[in-house]
C-alpha cells in the first residue's frame, strides 16, 4: 500500500513535470514567432503602407489558432471543466476575429462594422454548449446567452477605446490573459483555459514589447477591436466556468476609464468632444506626463488588479473584492488623470501614490475600528 501511494504520487509528480514544460513551450511558441514577425515587419516599415501586411493581429492569431487547436484536441478533460469545451469555440472566434482584423484593411464602409461584430458574437455563443454559458446560475440557458452576447459585444465594440496610447492595450490584454492562466495554474479554472491563458498572456508580451514607447508598430481601431473579441473568446468560457468576478476585475481600469472619458463627452463641453482624447493615458500626457511614465502607470494599475482578481477567486462570495476594486481603480485613475507633470520623476509618482494609497488603506482601517467600538 505504501509501496503503490509512492508510485503513484511520483507518476503525479512526473505528470506534472510534462505539462509544466508542455505549457513553457506553448508559450514560448506564441512570444516569439509574434515578436519575430513583428520585428521583420516593423524593419521593413511595413505599418506605414497599410493592407493585411500592416496588421498587427494576425501575426498573433495565427500562431495561436493552430496551437490552441492542438492544445484542445491533446489536453481538453471533460471532467476538469464544470460545463463543456468544444472546437467550434476556437474555430469561430477566430474566424469573427480575422473578419473584424480584414475590415479594417479594405475600402468596406464604417457602417458595416457593428453588424459585423454583432454577426460574430450571436455565432460565437450561439456554437458555445448550454452548459458552458452558465454566467448566473440562477437564469436559464437562453438568459445566459442574452447576457454573455452583450457582455462580448460591448467589450470587443469598446476595445479600440483601450488603444489610447503606446502598450495600453497590449498591457491591459496581458493583464486578463495572464490572470486566467494563474487561475488555471491554481486549480480555480480548467488547466486548459490556464493554459489558453498562458498563451495569450505570450502573444500579448510580444506585443507589448513592440508597441512600448516609442511604439515600433501600430495597433489599428479595426485590429483592436479583434484583439478584444478575440480576447472575449478567452474570458467566456472562464466566466461559464464561474470566474466572471475575476474578469471583470482583471478588466476594471479598461472599464472604468471609458466610463470616466463617456461621462466627460457627456458634459457637451467643447474640450471634451473627442472621445479618445478623454481617457486617461491622454489626458495624463497631454498634461505633460512622458508617454513611458503613463504607460508603467497602468502596469501598476493592472498587477494591483491582477492581485485582487486572483484573490476573487478564492472569496467566498462572488462578487465581494469587486466594489474594493472600483474604489481603488476610481482613485487611481483620478490620480491619473492628475499628476503634476515634471518635475517629477517616475519614481516621485510612484512613491506619492503608495504613499496615499496607504493613508487610505489606514482610513479604511479605522473606520472598521470605531464600528467594532461601538
Amino acid at each position: 500500500s505504501l509501496v503503490g501511494s509512492e508510485m503513484c504520487i511520483r507518476d503525479r509528480s512526473t505528470a506534472m513535470n510534462i505539462t509544466f514544460f508542455i505549457v513553457l513551450g506553448l508559450a514560448f511558441l506564441s512570444f516569439i514567432i509574434p515578436a519575430a514577425v513583428y520585428g521583420i515587419v516593423s524593419r521593413r516599415a511595413m505599418f506605414n503602407r497599410g493592407g493585411l501586411g500592416s496588421s498587427a493581429f494576425l501575426p498573433a492569431a495565427m500562431v495561436l489558432l493552430p496551437l490552441m487547436l492542438g492544445v484542445r484536441f491533446f489536453l481538453y478533460d471533460g471532467d476538469d471543466f464544470v460545463g463543456s469545451y468544444n472546437f467550434w469555440q476556437i474555430v469561430v472566434p477566430f474566424a469573427g476575429a480575422f473578419a473584424i482584423a480584414a475590415s479594417g484593411h479594405f475600402a468596406s464602409p464604417r457602417r458595416w462594422f457593428l453588424p459585423l461584430l454583432t454577426l460574430a458574437v450571436v455565432v460565437a455563443v450561439v456554437v458555445m454548449p448550454e452548459n458552458a454559458v452558465n454566467v448566473i446560475p440562477s437564469l436559464p440557458p437562453l438568459a445566459n446567452r442574452l447576457i454573455l452576447a452583450a457582455a462580448w459585444l460591448f467589450f470587443a465594440g469598446l476595445y479600440p477605446y483601450v488603444n489610447s496610447g503606446d502598450g495600453v492595450l497590449a498591457v491591459q490584454s496581458l493583464n486578463i490573459s495572464l490572470g486566467i492562466g494563474i487561475l488555471g495554474a491554481v486549480n480555480a479554472l480548467p488547466l486548459m483555459l490556464g493554459v489558453f491563458g498562458w498563451m495569450f498572456a505570450a502573444a500579448f508580451l510580444a506585443l507589448t514589447v513592440f508597441s512600448w514607447h516609442p511604439s515600433r508598430i501600430k495597433v489599428s481601431s479595426r485590429d483592436a477591436a479583434a484583439f478584444g473579441f478575440l480576447l472575449f473568446s478567452l474570458i467566456a468560457p472562464a466566466a461559464g466556468e464561474g470566474a466572471a468576478s475575476c474578469c471583470v476585475i482583471f478588466a476594471l481600469f479598461f472599464l472604468i476609464d471609458f466610463l470616466w472619458a463617456l461621462a466627460l463627452k457627456l458634459t457637451f463641453l467643447p474640450r471634451y468632444e473627442d472621445l479618445s482624447a478623454n481617457t486617461g493615458f491622454r489626458q495624463a500626457t497631454a498634461d505633460g506626463m512622458d508617454p513611458a511614465q503613463a504607460a508603467s502607470f497602468t502596469v501598476r494599475i493592472q498587477m494591483l488588479m491582477l492581485f485582487f482578481g486572483c484573490f476573487q477567486a478564492y472569496s467566498p462570495t462572488p462578487w465581494s473584492l469587486l466594489l474594493v476594486s472600483t474604489m481603488i481603480t476610481l482613485w487611481l485613475d483620478y490620480r491619473f488623470r492628475n499628476i503634476p507633470t515634471p518635475p517629477q520623476t517616475l519614481r516621485d509618482i510612484n512613491a506619492q501614490v503608495l504613499e496615499e494609497l496607504q493613508d487610505r488603506v489606514n482610513e479604511f482601517k479605522s473606520y472598521i475600528k470605531k464600528d467594532n467600538d461601538f
